[in-house]
Parts: structure tokens; sequence; C-alpha cells
């Protein structure tokens, strides 16, 4: 496979701790590909793809949920990377074990783009939406106290 190590790093921390505990999970799954044991490589893809479909359909929901503008494209790219580890997994079943080691080598390149653009843009959102729903609920909460019998209204 390869000898570069990759793993987690502040860099790919959007500070959004749903995001980043399940982009923790995907980048050592991610990385284990990497490992030199070509006996083992099927089971590691298989824990990778479990997770990722677990992973997108998460960040899936939460687009549909919040209505994020761009979430077709978001969930374009999910599925096309998905559909890619499936497809490798198959041909790797056929012999063509050479792209296990080109997954290992790519794979992190793409996350660490999608991190940057795609979710980057989902969890600032997020974000914004959850401080915004904060506030009205704040707003809402001092619209029904009572006014203090001290307090003359005016």
């Amino acid at each position: 496979m390869t000898d570069t190590q990759w793993g987690w790093s502040d860099r790919l921390s959007l500070s959004y701790p749903p995001m980043d505990e399940t982009h923790q999970e995907f980048v050592t799954l991610c990385a284990a590909l990497a490992e030199n044991n070509p006996a083992t490589y099927i089971k590691r893809l298989d824990a990778l793809i479990a997770h990722s479909v677990e992973h997108f359909d998460q960040e899936n929901q939460w687009m549909t949920e919040t209505q994020f503008p761009p979430g077709g494209c978001h969930i374009t790219e999910h599925n096309t990377i998905l559909q890619v580890m499936q497809e490798v997994r198959r041909r790797i079943e056929l012999g063509e074990t050479d792209l296990g080691a080109r997954l290992a080598e790519e794979l992190p390149h793409w996350f660490e783009h999608h991190v940057d653009t795609m979710d980057n843009m989902l969890a600032r959102f997020m974000s914004n939406e959850q401080t915004e729903q904060m506030q009205q609920n704040q707003l809402a909460t001092l619209s029904e106290e009572p006014v203090s019998a001290g307090t003359a209204a005016v």
C-alpha cells in the first residue's frame, strides 16, 4: 500500500462536534486501508463502507431537515464516493488488487477537499441555524415572562 501515514488532525476539525466525531471515525477507517496486509483489505474496506453509509445518511438527513441550499450537490458527492468504494471492492474481488492501494492513496485527498468545502459549509450552516433557533427560543421565553410587581409598564 503506501508508506505515508494519514490521520486525524485539527486541520479537519469543523468545530461542530457531531460531525467531527463521525469524521474522526472515517479518518481512522480510511487510514486503515493503507495497512500492508492484503488478506484483510476487504474486511477493512467493508468497515469503511458500512461507516460511510451511516455517516452520509446522517449528513443527508441534516441537509434535508435544515433545507441546506446546496444539499443536492453534497448528497450527489456522497453517493458518488460510496459507489467508487463499492466498485473498488467488487473489482478487488475480481483480482484487481492494485485498486486497493490506489483507493488508500486517493481517498484521503478526496476527504480533505470534501471537509474543506462541502462539510465546512454544512457545519457553518447548521451552527447558524442552531444559533438562530436559540435566539428565537430566548425571545419567546422573554415575551412569556410576567412583568414583576416592582416594574411599572410604561
